[in-house]
């Protein structure tokens, strides 16, 4: 993530995303942050967890899940739409309610390397 207001764009995406997955595209890989990114782990979709840390004015480190394009394939999961698209962004929405975001959150930071 390049500028600090796909930042802010992200953020606003994920502060209270409840069944909803967005991808964003980046370079070759397309990439979820935050409950979006949980979401994935989540539904068993086959990612690569990483740390973002953000800089610029901002001192917030998101968790970052990430897949190559090709191994793109709709459906994304069991129980889920594609419901926006756009060149460089997927939304996704999710039926089931999935709890525990905060304490995988938590978790994933402490294991992941800096």
């Amino acid at each position: 993530m390049e500028h600090i207001a796909d930042v802010e764009k992200v953020l606003m995406n994920e502060i209270d995303n409840q069944h909803g997955v967005y991808l964003y595209l980046e370079g070759d890989a397309w990439c979820a942050y935050e409950r979006s990114a949980y979401y994935l782990a989540r539904l068993n979709v086959p990612v690569v967890l990483q740390k973002e840390v953000i800089r610029e004015g901002y001192d917030v480190v998101l968790l970052k899940a990430l897949f190559a394009v090709d191994d793109m394939c709709l459906p994304l999961a069991p129980k889920t739409e594609l419901k926006r698209v756009a060149d460089d962004k997927l939304q996704f929405h999710i039926y089931d309610s999935i709890e525990g975001f905060p304490e995988w959150k938590a978790s994933q930071l402490n294991r992941l390397p800096a």
